[in-house]
C-alpha cells in the first residue's frame, strides 16, 4: 500500500488505519520532495499494474478490458494463428481447415453413433485410414497452387471423357428405333452374293441359330472384344459373314497354321442387335 501523498499521486484514497499504512508513510514529510516511490503494497491488482493500451493512451479502460486486450495481441502475435502470403496459399489454407472440420465432424458422429445403429463410414473417413491414399494426399497438399490446379484440371477432363464413352440409354432407344436397324434394312446390308445363297432356302438353320447364339453371348458381355473362331467348313464361314452383316457386325478370315481363322469385331461403342435375328427373319420369308 503507497503512502498517503503517493496514493493522492495515483489518485487512490489515503491509508485506511496507521496500522494499514507502508513504512513509507513515517518517514517525514521533506523527505518526499526528493523520494521516489520505491514498495507497492501487496494487495494491488496485476490488473492495475498493467501500462496504457497504446492504440488511445489518453482514454481510460477498465482493467478487464486491458487485461483482454493483450491477451488477444499475444495471440496474434503467436505461432497460433497461421498467415497466408497469397491468394492461392490463403485458398491452401482454407482448403485445409475445411477438410480439418470434415474430420472432426466425422470423428464426432463416430463417438455419438456408438450409441445408435453403426453407420456407414464416409468416403472422406475411409480415405483418412487408407495409407495409399493418405500418401497420394500429402503429396498432392506439398505441391504449389499452380500444380493444384493442374491435377484438377486433368482429373476433371478425365471425367468429362469417362461421361462421354457412355452411351445415354436413351440414345440407345433411339438407335433401336432407327431405319437401319429394322429387319428390312438389316437383310439389305448383307452382299447381293449372300443374300442370293440365303434366299434359296437349303440354309442349315441349326448352325445359323448356334453361331447367333455365340455372337450375341460374346458382344453383349464384351462389346469391344475381338471374338475368334476357327473354321474349316466353307459354307459355315459364309453363313457367319452374313450373320455379321445383318447384325453390323466387322468380320474378317485368315489362315493360321494351314487353318481358317474367323475373326469378328463391333465398330460401335456398344453391341445393339437387331431386334429380329436373322434365323426369324428367314423363316418369316420362307
Amino acid at each position: 500500500m503507497l503512502c498517503l501523498p503517493h496514493r493522492r499521486r495515483h489518485g487512490l484514497s489515503p491509508c485506511s488505519s496507521p496500522s494499514s499504512r507502508c513504512c513509507s508513510c513515517l518517514r517525514p514529510w521533506g523527505s518526499w520532495v526528493s523520494s521516489v516511490p520505491s514498495a507497492v503494497c501487496p494487495c494491488r491488482r496485476i490488473e492495475d499494474c498493467l501500462p496504457p493500451l497504446e492504440d488511445s493512451p489518453s482514454k481510460r479502460f477498465s482493467p478487464s478490458k486491458r487485461k483482454q486486450y493483450y491477451i488477444n495481441k499475444a495471440i496474434r502475435n503467436s505461432d497460433l494463428t497461421p498467415r497466408a502470403k497469397g491468394r492461392k496459399s490463403l485458398q491452401r489454407l482454407e482448403n485445409t481447415r475445411y477438410l480439418m472440420t470434415l474430420l472432426e465432424r466425422d470423428e464426432c458422429g463416430s463417438d455419438e453413433g456408438e450409441l445408435a445403429h453403426s453407420a456407414t463410414p464416409s468416403i472422406f473417413t475411409e480415405a483418412c485410414n487408407n495409407e495409399t491414399y493418405v500418401e497420394i494426399w500429402n503429396d498432392f497438399m506439398n505441391r504449389s497452387g499452380e500444380e493444384q490446379e493442374r491435377v484438377l484440371l486433368y482429373l476433371e477432363e478425365e471425367a468429362r471423357k469417362k461421361h462421354k464413352r457412355k452411351l445415354p440409354i436413351k440414345n440407345e432407344d433411339k438407335w433401336k428405333e432407327h431405319p437401319a436397324y429394322t429387319p428390312k434394312e438389316c437383310f439389305q446390308r448383307i452382299s447381293r452374293r449372300l443374300r442370293s445363297t440365303l434366299k434359296r432356302g437349303r440354309i442349315p438353320m441349326g448352325t445359323l441359330e448356334g453361331l447367333e447364339e455365340e455372337l450375341l453371348a460374346f458382344f453383349s458381355v464384351t462389346p469391344h472384344s475381338v471374338y475368334t473362331a476357327l473354321m474349316d467348313n466353307s459354307f459355315e464361314r459364309l453363313l457367319l459373314h452374313a450373320l455379321c452383316q445383318y447384325m453390323d457386325l466387322v468380320s474378317a478370315s485368315s489362315d493360321i497354321e494351314g487353318k481358317r481363322q474367323m475373326k469378328v469385331s463391333n465398330k460401335h461403342r456398344v453391341f445393339l442387335p437387331p431386334e429380329l435375328l436373322l434365323s426369324d427373319y428367314l423363316g418369316q420369308m420362307s
